[in-house]
C-alpha cells in the first residue's frame, strides 16, 4: 500500500502518475486540511474522483496544485461501476494534466484482486522510465469533425474554469499531518452534538447581573477528540471582537494561528458568534466559513472572575472535533 505522513512529499499529479505507472486498481484516499476525497483507478487509469463537494474534473483540478497532502492507497477497495467524468472532461484531463481515464465503454464492476497475490506496492520515487505509455481510446463517430469542434469549445471553457479553481487552492495553507502509516486503526469518536439552546434574553431568564465582556479577546481551542487524526491535540487560535447588549452578545473575528504559529492572511477564515451570559456561565453558538464549506459549533465557558478570562469547552462539526477552550481579554 501507498501511505504518506510527512510534509514535502509528491503532489497529487505525481501520485496519479505513480499509480498509472504501476497499472494499479483501487482507491487513493487523500486529505487536505479538513477536506477529504477519493480517487478511483482501474488498471492505472482514473475512473472517478470526489474531493469535498467536487467530482470528476473539478475535483482533480482543485487539488492539482496542492503538494502537501495525506494519502493512502487501498488496492482492495471496491471500485464504482460508473463515473462522473464526462467525455469532454476526459479530453481536458488528458491534454491539461496528462491523466489517462477509463473509457466509458469499459465501465463495469471490476473483479476483486486475488487474495493469493501480493498487493501492489507503489513507492514514492518513480523514474520516468517506469511510466507506461497508454494509447487513449478513440470513440468511433459518424461525424468526427463536428465532434472535434464541439470538444474544442468545451475544452476552452473547462480550461478557463481550471485556472480559476487552481488559483484559489494555491492560496490555502494546509496543516501538517501527525498520523503514522503503521498506527492501529481506532474507531472514530462519536460526532459531537451541537447544542442549539436559545441565546436571547427573551428565551432565557438570567440569574444575575451579566459581567461586561465587550472588547477584544483571544480564544484558543485545543482538540482532544476528532474524526481526523491530523487534528489531534491541535491548538487553534482566534481573534474576536465582542459586542455585548445586556445578557446577550455577538462577536466577529477570524482564525489567526495553529499550534502558536501565525497564519498568513489567505488562510485566516472568518468566524461569527452569538451568545448569552447567565451569571458566570457564557454560552455561544458559532459559525466559521472555511475555504470549502461552513462549519458550526458551540462554546460553553465559565467566567474566571479572579483572572478575568473564560475557560470551558468547544464542539465543532469540522471533523467532529471537540476539546478545551480558553479566552483571554486583550488589554
Amino acid at each position: 500500500m501507498l501511505d504518506k505522513n510527512t510534509p514535502g512529499a509528491p503532489g497529487i499529479l505525481q501520485l496519479i502518475a505513480t499509480v498509472s505507472a504501476k497499472a494499479a486498481s483501487g482507491r487513493l484516499d487523500i486529505a487536505a486540511g479538513v477536506t477529504e476525497g477519493f480517487l478511483f483507478f482501474r488498471d492505472g487509469k482514473l475512473l472517478d474522483a470526489r474531493i469535498g463537494d467536487l467530482t470528476g474534473f473539478q475535483a482533480i483540478n482543485a487539488v492539482a496544485s496542492i503538494r502537501d497532502v495525506r494519502y493512502h492507497f487501498d488496492p482492495a477497495a471496491r471500485i464504482p461501476d460508473s463515473s462522473s467524468i464526462t467525455m469532454s472532461e476526459r479530453v481536458v484531463l488528458k491534454q491539461f494534466f496528462g491523466i489517462e481515464t477509463v473509457d466509458p465503454n469499459e465501465y463495469s464492476a471490476p473483479a476483486m484482486p486475488d487474495e493469493s497475490e501480493e498487493a501492489t506496492v507503489v513507492t514514492r520515487n518513480v523514474s520516468a522510465a517506469a511510466t507506461e505509455t497508454v494509447v487513449p481510446h478513440r470513440a468511433r463517430s459518424a461525424a468526427p469533425y463536428v465532434i472535434a469542434v464541439a470538444v474544442s469549445v468545451l475544452v476552452v471553457a473547462l480550461v478557463a474554469a481550471a485556472v480559476v479553481l487552481r488559483s484559489r487552492f494555491r492560496e490555502r495553507t494546509l496543516p501538517a499531518s501527525v498520523a503514522t502509516a503503521n498506527e492501529p486503526v481506532t474507531p472514530l469518536p462519536a460526532e459531537p452534538t451541537i447544542d442549539q439552546r436559545p441565546t436571547t434574553a427573551a428565551d432565557r431568564q438570567p440569574t444575575a447581573v451579566a459581567p461586561d465582556l465587550t472588547g477584544k479577546w483571544t480564544v484558543v481551542n485545543t482538540v482532544n477528540a476528532t474524526a481526523h487524526g491530523g487534528f489531534q491535540n491541535l491548538q487553534i487560535g482566534f481573534a474576536l471582537s465582542i459586542n455585548q447588549t445586556g445578557h446577550t452578545f455577538t462577536a466577529q473575528g477570524q482564525k489567526v494561528s495553529e499550534n502558536g504559529r501565525s497564519l498568513p492572511a489567505s488562510s485566516r477564515t472568518p468566524i461569527q458568534l452569538k451568545g448569552f451570559i447567565d451569571g458566570d456561565r457564557v454560552e455561544a453558538n458559532f459559525s466559521e466559513q472555511g475555504a470549502l464549506r461552513r462549519t458550526n459549533g458551540r462554546f460553553v465557558w465559565k467566567l474566571d472572575r479572579a483572572g478575568g478570562g473564560l475557560r470551558g469547552t468547544f464542539a465543532s462539526t469540522a471533523a467532529r472535533s471537540s476539546g478545551k477552550s480558553t479566552a483571554t481579554r486583550e488589554l
